[in-house]
């Protein structure tokens, strides 16, 4: 755990992709049913929605495949700033570039998860999961792993700026670190322009847990709180001082 104060802001925005999902229980297929349930959550605001190719495929391969259970089969746009993923029993709010702040995009999960509340046919939560996908631009052609509290050796040579892809999942408390990180990696706009050369880091925070819907929804507030927590203090903590000095942090 880290002990130094985290930054509020980084002047030099990093981040490319950020989503808050949820895995629950269903006796049915839930995106059939959710979209019409979370139409009135949406009031005042302009949804679009969208059927992704997933759902073109038989519910049953679906289901076998646990590479799709959790694949969004819809996606709403909603506002051109905020994008809801409805899997058959999975649940997930993402944020847009540029990105609205924690508190507007935590304000925007609680709207969207509310809706798990009106489905008799959801049961319970089993996990609940925040990713966060940073790049950091290459200065020059440099392609430097100093950046990073990591130290990786291999056959007695110790990996600075060679060409590297990691992913390993680290256990901390109640929490679960997926992290990724690709080095280098180019990076794209929505429009497909190129942004740069990089590094991508993706640390995607699980946490199961095993919830009524009540009591999921009234600790809500709190668990994305500590969930989001756990996810910056672990990305702070994965920068060095040369890394972090590179996002130009600001503390209020």
């Amino acid at each position: 755990m880290t002990a130094k104060p985290l930054p509020t802001k980084l002047r030099k925005e990093p981040l490319l992709d950020v989503i808050c999902g949820v895995n629950f229980v269903s006796d049915v297929s839930a995106d059939a049913l959710l979209p019409g349930l979370l139409l009135p959550k949406l009031a005042g605001k302009q949804p679009k929605f969208e059927t992704l190719p997933a759902a073109q495929l038989p519910q049953v391969v679906r289901d076998n495949d646990p590479n799709l259970q959790s694949a969004p089969l819809m996606r709403v746009v909603v506002d051109e700033q905020f994008t809801v993923l409805i899997g058959s029993k999975w649940l997930a709010v993402g944020c847009q570039m540029p990105y609205a702040g924690w508190a507007a995009f935590r304000e925007m999960i609680q709207v969207v998860f509310k809706v798990l509340g009106d489905a008799p046919f959801v049961k319970g939560v089993e996990r609940y999961s925040l990713k966060y996908v940073d790049f950091i631009q290459n200065d020059g052609a440099k392609n430097n792993l100093s950046r990073f509290n990591l130290k990786i050796e291999i056959a007695g040579r110790t990996l600075s700026e060679q060409s590297t892809q990691i992913r390993t999942e680290i256990v901390e408390d109640e929490f679960l670190h997926a992290t990724t990180i690709v080095s280098p990696a180019t990076a794209r706009r929505n429009d497909g322009s190129i942004i740069g050369e990089g590094t991508v880091v993706d640390v995607d925070t699980h946490r199961a847990e095993i919830l009524e819907i009540s009591e999921f929804l009234d600790r809500l507030p709190q668990l994305l709180d500590e969930i989001h927590l756990a996810n910056k203090k672990f990305f702070f903590d994965l920068l060095s001082s040369e890394g972090l000095e590179e996002l130009d942090p600001q503390y209020d």
